[in-house]
């Protein structure tokens, strides 16, 4: 059994958070800390304005620091983070201008509890509010590129999230071609449902070291 610790198949692995939805929560709080130790080549996205997120914005600089389509470079999303990293991944396609079939392709996708519709009232204003003005512009325009451009993808879920519905976050597998992974009891895979660190998603990376997509 390897160690978490041992080096993965990557230069970088760029982490695209999610929405900041509590005074106080810093952006490296929850497992990122832990993985940040665990990988050290993490880059995390620097995302403008974690409490209330603009879609332009935070796609522009998820692209931005992703760069282009490598399979050297892994992409971690969480949560809101997904739709952003997807989008991003997107945008990144759309700016390849040769044959499809030789189109560039991340190494690895893992995304943390991800949705690409919009969610339930979740009871907690801050993100009601946000659901009902700014996740549509997350939304809009919004077209998963081909499967393959993800590389070894994999959505890591809950069965008891209460701010994401499982079956969002495997209707987000479904569309990018991701095998997907159960954690019992995890709620949204934050430090308040007891999750500091996620050894699922370097178990992740680590798989496609074995299944790289050219």
């Amino acid at each position: 059994m390897r160690n978490v610790h041992d080096p993965l198949p990557f230069e970088r692995v760029v982490v695209v958070r999610g929405i900041n939805s509590r005074p106080g929560h810093a952006p490296g709080d929850h497992w990122f800390p832990w993985l940040m130790r665990a990988v050290p080549a993490v880059e995390m996205v620097d995302l403008p304005d974690p409490a209330w997120p603009d879609a332009a914005a935070w796609i522009s600089a998820a692209a931005e620091t992703i760069g282009s389509l490598s399979p050297r470079t892994a992409v971690v999303t969480h949560s809101l983070g997904g739709i952003t990293g997807l989008r991003a991944v997107q945008l990144l396609a759309e700016r390849w201008a040769g044959s499809p079939a030789e189109a560039p392709s991340l190494g690895a996708f893992v995304a943390v509890a991800p949705f690409a519709s919009t969610l339930p009232d979740t009871g907690e204003d801050h993100l009601d509010r946000f659901i009902a003005s700014g996740l549509g512009g997350f939304l809009s325009g919004m077209a998963v590129p081909n499967p393959r451009v993800f590389g070894k993808a994999t959505v890591i879920h809950s069965d008891d999230d209460r701010l994401v519905p499982p079956a969002k976050s495997e209707e987000f597998a479904a569309a990018i071609g991701a095998r997907t992974v159960v954690v019992p009891g995890a709620g949204h895979f934050l430090a308040s449902d007891g999750v500091t660190a996620l050894p699922e998603v370097v178990d992740a990376l680590r798989a496609a070291e074995s299944e790289k997509r050219p």
